[in-house]
């Protein structure tokens, strides 16, 4: 039913006078109020809802939170109300908004087209404003679109005014919603105000898929009714289909900041463009594209930097995606001076190219523009020629300028004298250095913040930058820790050989290691692997596009584009045979050789024939007819007897024994093979997405490994047969086990396309080449990157291990094919993972040399972190049931006993061994047990209250028992002991046991941290209860100094640093540095998206911490800046230790890790010495 036509109806204070728009929620009305005589617009909720009070808290609460906002750049609330009494009117509920004067964002592109970069840049800084302050507010609007952002044209310029917020989210809030769904159906025109191109926007709760429009919907799998009073269902999908983020569409629960910034990257892109950077004819075309498929570039002349900034807006995972949205607007503002310094690059060329003439410099005025937009940004750098454009334009400004005051200074000397003269010329000479100083200042920080940003996300061209702002005279720690980290990788590739023409096809090591064959467009070569030296060239008539070794590594084959197959003796570079196929000459693209050394296969380049040869005799065996494909591939079994043949939608299996047509295995588009190394299993991928796991010669369908999804690209067997892994097209790389088919690790490091992917001998590393010129060396049964190896610009092709899987060789389009070192950079050792799940805890005291790792229904494994050696395997710890954290092992500082609560006991063992020494006995379960922090002292406690002290020499001292279990207990350098308790009392007894202090305190504790005569605490949390600080206790004193407040929510950790400071780690993800005597916050360092569960500040001025995703993190201790990130560990990382450049890590699993961060001046030494590592040291 349509509403009634309320103009000239009064409503508070307003004057409804004309109807201007309706949406899904209500209609507009211009409306006067009289009393202030100015304009406004008036919304009022549709008549059907009036009785919903779901629809009426929904409007209640847009406009509560567009009021919360209060920003010059938000459209104002001036007034709500409901209409109560008897008549039509009874109920009807309204909002009083500011009037825009201006066009939506949509009207204005539909109107005017792209709008220009220069324009855009400021107007989107003004949105991004806007939505930050809403953020700060925790305020996640969820719905920005063009159609809700307001052009108001002032003075020349675009000002943007936000608007709609009807759907937005308070952080914290749960998103349910309940009612009937009709409250929310779209049946009326979109807001003139609302419009965006040609796309209706409007308020819609979704229920199927029909072809989207820019609207507003809300959709979910639950039953359209609920129980809950809440505004929107749990899990709900809400938003505009072309805007909303990928977690918006599969999990609304996980919207955030992230969301916004995602909605205002298509926004971004759109406005540039003029389209939307996925465009669907239904709805769940649309969602899969936003959930997978990436955007394509933005064209036309816009700088390639915007491309990257926008692309990393659009980000699939949160995670990475800008920080913030102002972040977001600072990339664009660099992207804008891109812009401009690609004027000033193709200006600075012209001059160069015609002899620098001074005709061509620029004058004052677009040099006082272009100051404006690149001397105030460190984004941007200007290279040498650039920097001398500049300088000499300048000059010229400067010396025209002088010109014309030297006519004055004539007279003036006459009246003044020479030597006033001469005052104003050197204080000109002065100002005219400092600004040249602020140039380079300026343009060092540039190339600094640019190389920072590389950096963080694994970009090749940050060395390039860093290296300048190095060369620039920027020596300080943070900028050469970076240098160090971003050259690291570099110092990998050991050897580089180039083609004698076009691109490398193909390269390979020997099966011995010895010896390195590359294959171009008119030869192969066979190399030292060693030293490089050229031993032989084997010349082709045409491109060589494939090269195999036999088994003992003395015979080569090679294929190519020339119609022949070539045998050649390697170890010699002589000639042995031709093989080939009558008189037709085929581009064999592809060559395979029995493993029993008697046949040989290749097919040609369209897939349409493979061909087969006796090696011994070079007779043709078979002419095998095959699916006609664009990429063909042919491989032999194990044992030589089948030989599979791809390319289109079947797979043919040739017995090589009959001489005969096998069989044939259907399938879309299967373009990979890949044979059992061990047996006669076939693995084909194909370019829909699906894996397969053949029996030969049944046929049998063994395993489906995946179903649909990106191409597969590559497909490899690990030479044990337990494995087998695919390479996709948007990055993916998947293990599977071979014998069951079940995943066992994925990842996607690079997200470009995986063209090769191989195993090493030992099946433990796998090894994924990827089509931006990197190769990423992988923990096979992990899925964690060992080492990341970067290689050419453009596309690699083909990528094999060596026999000992310490080096990968890679050949590429560019012409080279290189040689890197495959082992870690950084990961020096590390132990397998214990158990799935080991617990997120705070152990007693930091983790050191020693570490004792403790899972449950695990044996307790002693390690000696500096020797990589496993000490002991003790039995595991007995929990507490029902108490929420247990006993943790404990090992002595030197190493040699380890402690371990068993029930009523602890049993104290020696290590290395594990022989048992003693036992000490409770009289209830014992609930903690720590050492000394030097010696072989013992405290434990039991949850009945007992605490006992147990000196090394035996003797034992039993302390006053409580009321309550021990949740923790220390012993102090002078003997004091310091316990904690369930009932929230802090004990500090003296050596002799009697009770110097009690105190109570806010919190239970987990540990217990002590320096000196202070102590901090590691408080207990349990998730539910919320946020809890670690306490700052006098123990001199016996009084409790401060709480450390900061964190949201739970602290993981809190220990003693350098300087008598306190460095603590917590569940928001920030780790804080304290001032250890009062307690007052000096640092906050941010950067990670999931909680932290340690830090440490290293000796270097290096803040490091690691937490839920992995990772550690390195921020510069003074400027608070995230300097580097190392993924380091599968799992969570629990705790760290740091001794010089070394670190020690563990993990969730139990596992821990050992790694080695080389000075950054031993870095960059070694990169001076190498040609190919030095670039822009110099």
């Amino acid at each position: 039913m349509a509403d009634r036509d309320l103009s000239g109806r009064t409503l508070g204070e307003f004057v409804l006078r004309e109807k201007i728009g309706a949406g899904g929620h209500g209609a507009v009305y211009r409306c006067d109020q009289p009393l202030l005589k100015r304009s406004v617009v008036v919304k009022v909720l549709h008549e059907r809802q009036w009785r919903s009070p779901v629809a009426q808290e929904r409007f209640l609460r847009e406009a509560q939170l567009a009021s919360r906002l209060d920003h010059p750049h938000a459209a104002h609330v001036y007034a709500f109300g409901v209409e109560n009494g008897i008549g039509p009117d009874d109920g009807l509920v309204w909002i009083a908004m500011e009037l825009v004067q201006g066009v939506t964002l949509g009207e204005w592109l539909k109107t005017h087209g792209p709008m220009p970069l220069d324009q855009f840049v400021p107007y989107f800084e003004c949105v991004a404003d806007v939505v930050h302050t809403a953020h700060e507010r925790g305020i996640i609007h969820r719905d920005l679109k063009p159609s809700n952002m307001m052009v108001i044209e002032r003075g020349g310029r675009l000002f943007p005014k936000l608007l709609d917020f009807g759907i937005a989210k308070v952080t914290g809030e749960s998103d349910g919603e309940s009612g009937d769904p009709a409250d929310d159906m779209d049946d009326s025109p979109a807001e003139p105000a609302a419009a965006a191109g040609s796309q209706g926007v409007a308020t819609a709760q979704l229920r199927i898929a029909p072809p989207w429009g820019d609207r507003t919907r809300t959709s979910t799998r639950s039953s359209p009714r609920g129980g809950s009073d809440d505004l929107t269902r749990t899990g709900a999908a809400i938003g505009s289909s072309p805007y909303m983020s990928p977690e918006q569409w599969s999990n609304a629960r996980d919207v955030g900041p992230a969301t916004d910034i995602y909605a205002l990257g298509v926004v971004v892109y759109q406005a540039l463009t003029g389209r939307l950077p996925f465009s669907a004819q239904h709805t769940h075309e649309l969602y899969e594209q936003h959930l997978h498929a990436e955007p394509l570039p933005l064209g036309g002349d816009l700088p390639a930097e915007l491309h990257r900034v926008v692309a990393r807006a659009l980000a699939k995972s949160a995670a990475e995606r800008h920080g913030s949205v102002l972040e977001l607007a600072a990339g664009l503002r660099a992207a804008l001076r891109a812009s401009d310094r690609e004027q000033l690059r193709a200006s600075a060329q012209l001059w160069e190219d015609r002899g620098r003439p001074a005709g061509l410099l620029w004058g004052a005025d677009v040099l006082a523009d272009v100051a404006q937009r690149t001397g105030q940004d460190p984004a941007r750098a200007l290279s040498g020629l650039e920097c001398s454009f500049v300088t000499a334009s300048q000059r010229r400004v400067r010396r025209l300028r002088w010109i014309r005051r030297a006519l004055v200074a004539l007279a003036v000397v006459g009246v003044l004298g020479v030597f006033q003269y001469r005052a104003t010329t050197q204080a000109q000479l002065q100002r005219e250095q400092h600004r040249a100083e602020l140039t380079e200042a300026t343009a060092r920080q540039a190339e600094l913040e640019q190389g920072r940003a590389a950096l963080l996300h694994g970009e090749p061209d940050a060395a390039l930058h860093l290296g300048r702002a190095y060369a620039k005279g920027d020596r300080s720690p943070s900028t050469t820790f970076m240098l160090a980290r971003a050259l690291q990788p570099k110092l990998a590739e050991l050897a580089r050989f180039e083609s004698t023409s076009g691109p490398m096809w193909s390269a390979a090591f020997s099966p011995d290691g010895r010896q390195i064959v590359t294959t171009d467009d008119r030869v192969a070569q066979l190399r030292d692997a060693a030293t490089g030296e050229l031993l032989h060239t084997l010349p082709h008539g045409d491109s060589v596009y494939d090269a195999i070794y036999s088994a003992d590594g003395e015979t080569l084959i090679t294929a190519g584009g020339d119609g022949v197959v070539r045998v050649w003796d390697a170890v010699h570079g002589t000639l042995i045979r031709e093989l080939r196929s009558g008189t037709s000459r085929p581009r064999y693209i592809d060559v395979a050789l029995a493993p029993d050394g008697n046949l040989v296969a290749a097919i040609d380049v369209m897939g349409e024939t493979a061909y087969l040869w006796d090696l011994t005799t070079g007779a043709s065996v078979a002419e095998i007819p095959n699916d006609a494909s664009e990429f063909p591939s042919v491989a032999f079994s194990a044992d030589g007897r089948w030989l599979a043949t791809s390319g289109g939608n079947e797979v043919r299996v040739f017995d090589t024994q009959r001489r005969a047509h096998a069989l044939t295995l259907a399938g879309r588009g299967i373009h990979r093979l890949a044979f059992d190394p061990t047996g006669p299993r076939l693995l084909t991928g194909s370019a829909t997405g699906d894996a397969w796991i053949w029996e030969i010669p049944s046929g049998a369908k063994l395993h489906h490994l995946r179903d649909i999804g990106e191409p597969v690209e590559s497909v490899s067997f690990s030479p044990n047969g337990l494995l087998v892994s695919a390479g996709c097209r948007d990055g993916a790389v998947l293990i599977w086990h071979a014998r069951t088919g079940q995943l066992q690790s994925q990842l996607n490091p690079r997200r470009s396309r995986v063209v090769a992917i191989e195993f090493e001998r030992t099946s433990q590393h796998v090894l994924a080449a990827a089509s931006d010129g990197t190769i990423v060396v992988a923990d096979a049964a992990l899925g964690m990157p060992i080492t990341v190896l970067e290689g050419p610009q453009k596309v690699l092709r083909i990528a094999h291990f060596d026999a000992s899987g310490n080096r990968v060789i890679g050949a590429s389009n560019d012409g080279t094919a290189r040689v890197w070192r495959a082992t870690a950079p950084y990961h020096r050792w590390g132990s397998p993972p214990i158990s799935g799940h080991c617990g997120i805890v705070s152990t007693p005291k930091p983790v050191g040399q020693f570490i004792a790792a403790g899972c449950k229904d695990h044996p307790t494994q002693v390690w000696d972190t500096a020797r990589d050696l496993l000490l002991a395997e003790l039995p595991e710890v007995s929990r507490v049931v029902g108490d929420f954290i247990s006993a943790f092992p404990a090992v002595s500082s030197a190493g040699d006993r380890a402690a371990i609560a068993r029930g009523h006991t602890v049993e104290v063992y020696g290590v290395p061994g594990g022989d048992l020494l003693r036992t000490i006995d409770h009289s209830a379960a014992v609930n903690a047990v720590v050492f000394a922090n030097s010696g072989r002292d013992i405290v434990s406690g039991a949850v009945d209250g007992s605490l006992i002290v147990t000196r090394d020499s035996g003797a034992s001292l039993t302390l006053p028992r409580v009321t309550a279990g021990i949740d923790a207990a220390t012993i102090l350098a002078d003997g004091r002991v310091v316990s904690a308790d369930a009932q929230r009392r802090l004990r500090i007894y003296d050596p002799a046991g009697a009770i110097l202090a009690d105190l109570e305190i806010p919190m239970r504790v987990m540990s217990l941290r002590i320096e000196g005569n202070q102590l901090v605490t590691v408080p207990m949390v349990p998730i539910a209860t919320g946020t809890a600080p670690p306490l700052l206790v006098d123990l001199k004193r016996h009084r409790v100094i401060t709480r450390l407040e900061g964190h949201r929510g739970r602290v993981f950790s809190a220990r003693w640093v350098a300087e008598h400071q306190i460095m603590t780690a917590g569940g928001d993800g920030t780790a804080r540095l304290w001032n250890g005597t009062t307690g007052q916050l000096l640092h906050t360092y941010e950067g990670s998206s999931r909680y932290l569960a340690d830090a440490i500040l290293a000796s270097d001025n290096l803040v490091i911490a690691g937490g839920g995703d992995g990772v550690l993190r390195f921020w510069d201790r003074t400027s608070e800046r995230l300097l580097w990130t190392l993924p380091a560990h599968k799992s969570a990382i629990i705790s760290i230790h740091v001794e010089g450049d070394t670190l020690v890590t563990q993990g969730f699993m139990g596992e821990v890790a050992r790694w080695q961060i080389p000075p950054p001046d031993q870095v960059i030494r070694a990169c001076e010495s190498e040609k190919r590592c030095s670039t822009g040291l110099r």
